[in-house]
């Protein structure tokens, strides 16, 4: 007979259990459950991932949830299981009445609206009958539970749960008597929170820290029988008769998740037209459009007519007419949009309605590779936006449609290493400052994260820390476990979904932090769930672009249209082919720029290359496609009849719509196979695969190749599904990458100005930045309360540096200073003290713009003005309010340059005036090299004089101290590693802010480094 749990919750019932899903699944199938139900309290968020992962376990899921509701202005919990897939869709409008009410719970008169589809069941531990059984009123009790009978007939049960708690075994006997009393049936549960007994202790810490309870080192969990059991260990609990109850329920519940049903949205066309012919005629216009009115190819008349059919087939043309209409929307309220982005950048028909700017023909883009009736999936067509204005894209959608069809998309914050060593730290009453040291040493960079068991393994000096305090020991193996657990929901950057129905009636709903309304299914599930997500994404290379052509256009008087640069600009390719190209999208890291050196491009084909090429699988076919390209080496093809493809790559497949074609042009695939093929071999659907082999060779003989060369390039196909890029996405980003680079060659000044601005909290860019500005002989002008904007502006040929990049400026402050100054310049500093007198500006404020050189033009060194603060401040406030017109005497002094310099960097993240290291330079007889200038001296030993700005310790494989640093002078920064045999040395003069002479050999591997061997402190 079938048996499982009926209470089960997950990690998504935050701080409530340590559950992982999978995890879940595979610990029933180990102890042969054949059916689960997951409860979340008043939530959804796991029920597609809960529902897919039992199916695929052979494990029957049963879909539930404990729902808060509404008794005699109280509110208690129910656990609430659909019997059928309209029990499904009940749990879903309930799900979201909860959520979405102000009282966060449901009126026990709407849940018996759905008692048909539903097993409603009391019995949890702040039970309605539990309370008044606990309190001694059974007549309260049994009034309650012939209620429930009236209202959910016999979909009503009692529920009961033995944790070997004594209150509740006799609490049970007495609920078993008025059960039989009043006939109403008995389930037994377990109450799930956790999969092994150990890890009750994880749950108590998170509820601890979620109430703000400080624990003692001695504290145990009140009982550790929460955890998944077997059917043998349940037997031993209840009675027979309980236990075939609970069977006759898990038999029953048959609901499932209804895959099938889709929800696609409609667009209101006008005059109620239809919306397939409604597409066909803006196509139409929009073609002609694209061509100037001009004669039409016939080879785009056909492309075009083709893609409308698979598009209506597919039942997608109000999905492109809802995408067309809010990037219109955006265009016309002058929102830079992007060119296009992956492999929708290949349809003609997001091309002709605006959706996309590249022409798909022109760069042998295939439409197969973005929609294709073998493979039903949602079409998927990701908009860039400039970043500080996409959510007015967003807000334009989820108004037309409504907030009943539209909605955002949650998204999971988990709790991770750090967060979890200092909460569950604070609650064993562990200072705080010490729990920051122990977090600060857990890495968590994507390329060497690791877990706290793995810092426990492997670092003798963790260790060392957590078994030296009881409390840390007592609970590293649950902070273990809480790490990977989520913490709180979040309101996903880009997606948003849109519904035919009222979401409400279909999809679990949630308010967000910010009072968005979301879907309680992630991004990994929604478009399972029969849903239309649509991605409005942020790129701040938009937002650059945004400004450099309105500040271009307002200072030059040259409008910019960034979709009709010419393709062919010399200044471009000459900027590109130098790797002058900090700032450029695409194209600014340092391994990208060592290839556009050697590639040296010339045309726009040759960008797009590039940036396939420069990714972890292609990049082994760099060296063969540079000699080929350079005439050093015999450009060959697997076959001559492939040349065609191949030709533009110099016989090498870098693009998948090349592997796509060659599957067409050898075995006669259809490209829509062609694009399973590419799919399947790229996820490794080894069935697939192996028929589709077949498929090929057989394609191959049939077209006149023999069967040695079919199995050859089938190999390479193989192969290169590992690493191919999609050339839609590289073509659609490379034209972001030309853009960048045609302004920078052409208008530097703007697009330095528009970098500054866009990196207002960036240190290291806006260092770089000002390096790079200095290579083009532009200077950076300091702030001025007379000439500073709210971002940096070109003037005079310079860029002057913003008031809102100073610490402790605010808008307010800044918008203060801006509407007196348009009355007439501020004349000296007392005449600034005085118009500014009823603005309130606080003296901190005041401090940080003399700090930063704002006040420099007044004439008066910083100190002078920062030790007599009080006294002009004094004399604006006398002379504004009072008329006394009599100037303070001010004690004069002298700036000392390290102080000024170091109060200046405080407040603006750079130095400005001039950098200390170059004062510190003065006092060297040692050569040195340049930052700047390292990557000329790869392999080579040198010596640099930097300042530390990054010092990370860590412990190598053998248990010894070694350290990573990232460390700057005043042309650059770099990064450096002091293994240990050299930090033992030198490992005490490496602390962050120390100026250092440095000895070390350049490296070059992934990025360009310094392998430290020597090091003094310059004082």
């Amino acid at each position: 007979m079938m048996f499982g749990h009926l209470q089960i919750y997950s990690g998504y019932s935050f701080q409530q259990s340590t559950i992982l899903i999978e995890d879940l699944v595979m610990a029933a199938k180990e102890k042969h459950l054949d059916a689960l139900a997951l409860t979340d309290k008043n939530n959804m968020f796991a029920t597609i991932e809960f529902s897919e992962t039992c199916l695929k376990n052979n494990i029957k899921p049963i879909l539930g949830m404990e729902a808060s509701v509404l008794i005699d202005g109280n509110i208690y919990p129910f656990i609430l299981l659909a019997i059928d897939d309209q029990g499904y869709f009940d749990l879903v409008q309930i799900c979201c009445e909860i959520n979405l009410s102000q009282d966060r719970a449901i009126a026990l008169n709407k849940l018996a609206l759905y008692h048909e589809h539903l097993y409603i069941i009391s019995g949890l531990e702040d039970g309605i009958i539990e309370r008044h059984v606990a309190k001694e009123m059974e007549d309260e009790a049994i009034k309650y539970m012939r209620l429930f009978q009236e209202l959910f007939h016999d979909h009503y049960y009692i529920m009961l749960q033995n944790h070997h708690l004594k209150f509740q075994e006799q609490r049970n006997q007495r609920i078993i008597s008025l059960a039989r009393y009043v006939k109403v049936k008995v389930i037994c549960s377990n109450e799930v929170r956790y999969l092994k007994k150990q890890d009750a202790l994880a749950v108590d810490l998170m509820q601890a820290s979620l109430s703000g309870t400080v624990l003692d080192v001695q504290y145990e969990p009140l009982t550790q029988e929460k955890y998944l059991k077997s059917e043998a260990e349940m037997e031993q609990l209840f009675s027979s008769e309980i236990i075939e109850e609970t069977r006759k329920v898990l038999v029953t519940c048959k609901a499932t998740v209804p895959l099938h049903e889709k929800y696609l949205p409609t667009y209101p066309v006008p005059h109620q037209g239809k919306a397939v012919d409604y597409l066909r005629s803006l196509c139409k216009v929009g073609l002609k459009k694209r061509f100037g009115y001009q004669d039409i190819p016939v080879t785009y008349k056909k492309r075009l007519q083709y893609e409308l059919n698979v598009i209506h087939e597919m039942g997608f043309d109000d999905y492109f007419l809802i995408v067309w209409d809010y990037v219109r929307w955006a265009k016309v309220h002058k929102i830079q949009v992007g060119p296009g982005r992956g492999s929708a950048a290949g349809s003609l028909v997001a091309y002709v309605l605006g959706i996309t700017n590249i022409d798909p023909l022109r760069y042998d883009l295939l439409f197969e590779r973005f929609l294709n009736p073998g493979r039903v999936s949602m079409p998927d067509i990701d908009i860039d936006f400039q970043d500080d204005r996409r959510d007015e894209v967003i807000r334009y959608v989820i108004d037309k449609y409504g907030q009943d069809h539209a909605a955002q998309i949650v998204t999971f914050n988990t709790y991770g290493p750090r967060v979890a060593i200092k909460e569950m730290g604070k609650v064993m009453g562990i200072p705080l400052a010490r729990l920051e040291l122990i977090a600060k040493m857990i890495p968590t960079s994507p390329k060497n994260k690791k877990t706290i068991t793995q810092m426990y393994q492997t670092s003798a000096q963790f260790q060392s820390l957590i078994n030296q305090d009881p409390r840390l020991k007592k609970i590293v193996g649950a902070t273990s476990i809480i790490e990977h657990l989520p913490r709180n929901v979040s309101t996903h950057a880009a997606g948003v979904i849109l519904s035919r129905r009222a979401l409400h009636e279909v999809v679990p709903l949630v308010v967000g932090p910010t009072s968005t309304l979301m879907s309680q299914y992630s991004k990994d599930y929604i478009e399972t769930a029969g849903f239309l997500k649509m991605d409005f994404l942020a790129l701040k290379n938009l937002t650059m672009l945004d400004y450099i052509c309105k500040d271009i256009e307002h200072n030059e008087g040259v409008s910019i249209a960034l979709n009709q640069l010419p393709l062919d600009d010399e200044k471009t390719y000459r900027l590109i082919s130098k790797a002058d190209t900090f700032g450029v999208f695409q194209l600014e890291s340092y391994g990208m720029r060592h290839l556009l050196r050697q590639m040296k491009p010339y045309c726009f084909d040759d960008i797009v290359a590039a940036i396939a090429l420069f990714r972890p699988g292609p990049m082994e076919n760099i060296p063969t496609y540079l000699k080929r390209r350079s005439h050093q080496e015999k450009i060959t093809y697997p076959l001559k009849e492939l040349e065609p493809i191949l030709k533009s790559t110099y016989g090498i497949m870098v693009y998948q719509e090349q592997m796509m074609q060659v599957a067409q042009k050898m075995a006669g695939f259809s490209l829509m196979k062609a694009d399973i093929l590419r799919k399947a071999t790229s996820k490794k659907e080894t069935q697939l695969m192996q028929s589709m082999k077949e498929e090929f060779i057989q394609g191959c003989l049939d077209h006149g190749f023999t069967q040695e060369k079919a199995i050859e390039v089938f190999g390479l196909i193989e192969k290169f599904a590992d690493y191919g890029f999609n050339k839609s996405h590289s073509v659609a980003y490379g034209y972001v990458a030309y853009q960048l680079a045609y302004l920078k060659a052409n208008y530097p000044l703007y697009f330095f100005a528009s970098i500054l601005s866009n990196e207002l909290s960036s240190e290291n860019t806006k260092v770089h930045c000002i390096q790079e500005c200095k290579a083009y002989h532009v200077q950076i002008l300091p702030p001025s309360v007379n000439y500073s904007q709210a971002r940096f502006m070109v003037e005079d040929g310079h860029i002057r540096y913003s008031l809102l990049a100073i610490k402790n400026v605010g808008y307010a402050g800044y918008k203060a200073i801006v509407e007196e100054r348009e009355k007439g310049l501020f004349l000296d500093i007392y005449d600034f003290m005085m118009r500014m007198e009823n603005s309130h500006l606080s003296k901190k404020m005041l401090e940080s713009l003399v700090d930063a050189g704002a006040l420099d033009e007044f004439g008066m060194s910083r100190q002078t003005i920062l030790k007599n603060l009080d006294a002009i401040r004094d004399y604006g406030h006398l002379k504004e309010n009072l008329g006394i017109d009599e100037k303070p005497v001010l004690t004069i002094y002298q700036d000392q340059q390290e102080e000024k310099l170091a109060r200046e960097k405080a407040v603006l993240g750079v130095y400005l005036s001039m950098h200390p290291i170059e004062l510190m330079k003065q006092k060297i007889q040692t050569a040195y090299v340049n930052v700047a200038d390292l990557d000329e001296y790869i392999q080579k030993t040198v010596n640099v004089v930097v300042q530390l700005q990054r010092v990370k310790n860590i412990t190598d494989r053998k248990g010894q101290e070694m350290c990573f640093i990232e460390a700057m002078d005043e042309t650059g920064s770099m990064d450096g590693v002091v293994f240990a045999s050299s930090y033992k040395n030198i490992g005490m003069m490496l602390k962050k802010g120390n100026i250092c002479l440095i000895q070390g050999k350049v490296d070059m591997k992934d990025k360009l480094s310094l392998i430290v061997d020597k090091a003094r402190v310059v004082e």
